[in-house]
């Protein structure tokens, strides 16, 4: 049931590594996507909320939660203004723009729009990206909701005249748009900057997430996932252990609330994206994902049922307050100790610490996301956020990748590595969060990435807005087969089936 094949022992080892780094710095469990605090299908939410719900995953905070079959998209570049594809530029003996920017300095100006959204990781390769701007760069950034965000990016690429030359996703939104031909394929850039950059220590499990087809659509800059964070404090002072089973959740949610935190466990499920990465999260812990690699779905099994029962009861037993909440929510709750156990993006670990926004600083701790048995598959995620270069951009592909190079080359990621997982093996810093152990856990046992099938985009957007609708009053029997009919019916309409 777990994950063990060759590219997952690589995450294992890279993850493994942070851990040993934190460790080794005197912190305990590391993290940090994002793809999705949400992601979602490239329509609303998803790693995934940050992140990545663009780390819930690709829109909810992830990225939207977040195909037709994909040509490959041609290599030869992207439409110049008058539509036309361009090649990459050829080489130029240009002075770097400087230490932190050590890429050529156009010799016109080039403006880069980029859309995506916040949080502290994505700033900091903001900060990166802008170190740039002293050269012949110049960057408008704009950063929304993560719903929001990959609504806008959905409409700009569906005009075919991209105002955005850089869009921040999780693989998931990544997977979707690469499989309608929006982004621009960067085998060819990669391999020509791979010595340069020494872009083989980006490790081929997170190239692989950004991938379709072998063909590559994004550098990817954060590793997220969920997993549990708790107020040790709390705990310690009612005698309580965290919890490691949904059962055991059970248990320990009257506890807290019999002590007075009226939200014994926070978990956003207020959201279609959210509701889908919890749900594929949980029934892969009964042994069953959401959606078979060949597109057909499990929603009509007892462990779907039993999948959307559990999240059912999580509402019901440990705070119906999770129907309203969004990722912030949840996240400033355990900052102000008003929630002490939550489920949550690794890449909000890093905000537990920060004294301008956290009245709990050294008291949160990590542990791995909730499983439905003693040693089987984790209800967690495992997502990556990443930059991709729209197709028929109006700038030369090759100087948007390079401003991106520029970004997320070691020392960005070195600097990006204080706020969450990055994905260079051999990126560090002595000041990174303290759940390392808890997200490498979480993502080495937990359900893995989302399925590439092009019609998978299409299954998460319809289970996702049909278990919502559990919080109307619909029964889950109903909200499943709701999914089924609908998910069926289009994904057949667009020939995916």
């Amino acid at each position: 049931m777990k994950n063990k094949n060759a590219t997952w022992r690589m995450l294992v080892a890279l993850l493994l590594v942070l851990g040993l780094i934190a460790a080794a710095c005197g912190s305990d469990d590391d993290e940090d996507t994002s793809t999705s605090d949400d992601a979602a299908p490239a329509s609303d939410d998803g790693a995934a909320d940050d992140e990545g719900d663009a780390n819930d995953g690709a829109a909810d905070d992830g990225a939207a939660d977040d195909g037709a079959d994909d040509d490959g998209a041609d290599d030869d570049g992207a439409g110049a203004d008058d539509g036309d594809a361009e090649e990459p530029a050829e080489d130029v003996e240009l002075a770097l723009i400087s230490d932190e920017c050590p890429i050529p300095n156009p010799e016109d100006n080039v403006e880069i729009d980029l859309i995506g959204w916040e949080f502290p990781i994505v700033v900091q390769y903001a900060d990166e990206l802008e170190e740039c701007a002293e050269g012949n760069y110049t960057f408008n950034i704009q950063f929304l909701d993560s719903a929001q965000a990959t609504e806008q990016m959905n409409l700009d690429l569906a005009t075919g005249s991209p105002n955005f030359e850089i869009i921040q996703a999780s693989n998931n939104v990544i997977g979707e748009l690469a499989n309608q031909g929006y982004l621009y394929p960067l085998n060819d850039l990669i391999e020509k900057y791979r010595d340069q950059f020494d872009l083989d220590q980006v490790d081929p499990a997170f190239l692989e997430m950004g991938s379709v087809d072998g063909n590559i659509y994004t550098i990817p800059m954060v590793s997220n996932t969920l997993h549990t964070f708790y107020n040790q404090a709390i705990f310690d002072e009612l005698g309580v252990d965290v919890p490691d089973t949904f059962d055991e959740l059970f248990d320990l949610c009257p506890v807290l609330q019999d002590a007075g935190y009226d939200t014994a466990y926070g978990m956003r499920l207020s959201s279609p994206s959210s509701w889908y990465i919890h749900f594929d999260s949980v029934i892969s812990s009964l042994g069953l994902r959401s959606t078979n690699p060949d597109g057909t779905t499990n929603w009509e099994t007892p462990e779907a049922l039993e999948a959307v029962n559990i999240l059912v009861r999580i509402l019901e037993e440990c705070s119906p307050l999770n129907g309203s909440y969004s990722v912030d929510d949840v996240q400033a709750g355990l900052q102000t100790a008003e929630i002490p156990l939550g489920y949550l993006w690794a890449s909000r670990a890093g905000a537990m610490d920060d004294p301008e926004a956290s009245t709990v600083v050294g008291d949160i701790a990590f542990a791995p996301a909730l499983g439905s048995t003693p040693g089987g598959v984790r209800g967690a995620p495992a997502y990556i956020d990443g930059y991709a270069i729209p197709m028929n951009t109006r700038v030369d592909p090759e100087l948007i990748f390079l401003a991106i190079l520029a970004a997320t080359d070691l020392e960005s990621m070195n600097a990006a590595a204080e706020f969450g997982l990055v994905t260079r093996a051999d990126a560090t810093n002595p000041n990174a969060p303290r759940n390392a152990l808890a997200a490498a856990t979480s993502l080495v046992e937990g359900r893995g990435a989302d399925s590439p099938h092009p019609a998978a985009g299409i299954a998460r957007a319809k289970i996702g807005e049909a278990l919502l609708t559990i919080l109307d009053g619909v029964s889950p029997e109903d909200a499943l087969a709701a999914a089924q009919a609908a998910y069926i019916a289009e994904a057949t309409e667009q020939g995916l089936l």
